[in-house]
């Protein structure tokens, strides 16, 4: 979930080509692994809570209140680095232990129910230990691929990650909906074996990936001149104009949003009754959205600026989640999907580029992982107000899309925000990707930038590294296009 600090221009020890490729091969089986969890697993959280008899109020919780055990462990992370003297280690370790959060769900999953609190419980360890290795992989991952072809692997990596990912959502969805189909008449659970096989999937691919992080090397245990400033001095120094503003924006935005996001997914499968290929499909559809969109965003930024890109997104998301009362029609809630996909990336791509443009190469780490938890504290105080409001409207149809535009209301007013927000003129807009660690409805998904398949101008070239410039580095890896 975090981001890169320090200098590109760290001496790397040289690797040998075929040493490098075999990285590379690693990383890529690694990505790809764990969208199987994401997909399979991660996605079903809140459908598995409903089917266990979890409440409507607590499921919608469950997909917000957990982030902030992650963002919480995030800022452990640099004593936990320091102390292991490795961040190669410290991210094994916590992808190791992530597997062992999917057995309470598998046994729960088994005998039919679940208490809400193990739910809880298990969730919030997923996410400490998704969201608190984050860090220290893009600062490891920075040092392990070659500068040279960071960009181009980085984003064939993403491909085939968002391919799996997909693939996984369909998947579980439609075992879950012939599951129901076949097992779940009259009141029997017997279908939730079905999540117990797709859990037990979910976590032995998160052991796979595990494994892939073992046989990737760490050329620089511990990269030289990363910087840890307060985020005080960030919002009161030299940056405060241009990041400060925008931090406070995004970070009162997000308050609004959770007002209603975490509610979308039991609004689907409670009041609108919806089978799990069309929750799936739904998922799928804000997911594609942003997939597609992301090239043709990232040359609108080329062209007009990231100002014009934010205000695009900014404005566009402000109704999004008003629109969801209009028809409860399976196929206008597909076109709700595709646009929310492709103005929450609108959104996404301008702040973080505006972001990277206001933070120093070697304070990204500090600053961003300390937003992080801010940000998560704003998910958890929004979804509580939506939570509360959820509970006083009965729980119902009206509940639901009082929510919704009650949230829609809320962010007209950081119109006034984001009209204050600095926007500089950013000299050159650089290629960026971004990991999904999560997915959401309307968001499309739980995306962090990989900040090191950035071509940063501060970098040297390959050979400044200590990277073997040979043509065979230079080209991507066979397999990896």
């Amino acid at each position: 979930m975090g981001l890169i600090g320090g200098s590109s221009r760290a001496v790397l020890p040289v690797r040998t080509d075929s040493r490098v490729r075999r990285d590379l091969r690693f990383s890529t089986t690694d990505a790809m692994l764990f969208s199987v969890m994401v997909g399979c697993g991660e996605a079903y959280f809140v459908a598995f809570a409903l089917a266990v008899g979890i409440g409507e109020a607590a499921a919608g919780l469950l997909g917000s209140v957990p982030l902030l055990a992650g963002a919480l462990l995030q800022l452990a992370g640099p004593w936990m680095v320091a102390r292991l003297r490795s961040h190669k280690k410290w991210v094994v370790l916590t992808a190791g232990a992530q597997c062992l959060s999917f057995v309470p769900m598998i046994i729960g999953a088994m005998l039919g129910t679940m208490p809400t609190w193990l739910m809880f419980l298990s969730v919030g360890l997923y996410w400490a230990l998704n969201l608190g290795g984050g860090p220290a992989w893009n600062t490891w991952i920075g040092t392990v691929v070659p500068g040279s072809i960071r960009a181009r692997y980085f984003a064939s990596r993403t491909r085939a990650a968002q391919f799996v990912m997909l693939c996984s959502l369909v998947g579980a969805g439609l075992l879950l909906h012939f599951g129901k189909q076949r097992w779940g008449q009259d009141g029997d659970t017997t279908y939730l074996t079905v999540y117990a096989g797709l859990f037990l999937l979910a976590g032995m691919a998160r052991l796979g990936s595990t494994w892939c992080h073992t046989r990737v090397s760490e050329p620089v245990p511990m990269p030289p001149n990363q910087k840890r400033v307060p985020f005080t001095t960030f919002l009161r120094g030299p940056n405060a104009v241009s990041g400060g503003r925008l931090l406070l924006y995004m970070l009162c935005l997000q308050l609004c949003v959770q007002v209603s996001g975490p509610f979308f997914g039991p609004y689907m499968l409670k009041s609108l009754e919806l089978d799990y290929t069309v929750f799936a499909g739904l998922l799928c559809c804000s997911f594609l959205g942003r997939v597609l969109a992301m090239p043709l965003i990232g040359r609108f930024a080329k062209r007009y600026g990231a100002g014009n890109l934010l205000w695009i997104g900014g404005l566009g998301i402000l109704p999004l989640s008003a629109i969801w009362v209009i028809s409860p029609n399976p196929w206008y809630l597909v076109g709700v999907q595709l646009l929310s996909g492709v103005l929450w990336a609108c959104y996404e791509m301008a702040t973080m580029l505006l972001l990277l443009e206001s933070i120093p190469a070697n304070e990204r780490t500090s600053v961003l992982t300390t937003q992080n938890a801010l940000n998560a504290t704003m998910v958890v105080t929004g979804s509580m107000i939506g939570a509360f409001l959820f509970k006083l409207l009965g729980e119902g149809l009206f509940a639901y899309h009082t929510l919704f535009i009650v949230s829609a209301c809320l962010r007209l007013g950081t119109v006034i925000l984001l009209a204050r927000v600095h926007k500089p003129e950013i000299r050159e807009i650089r290629p960026m990707v971004f990991r999904t660690l999560g997915i959401r409805p309307q968001f499309g998904g739980i995306d962090r930038p990989v900040v090191s398949s950035i071509d940063d101008p501060d970098s040297g070239p390959a050979e400044e590294s200590g990277e073997p410039a040979s043509a065979g580095v230079l080209e991507e890896p066979a397999g990896q296009r």
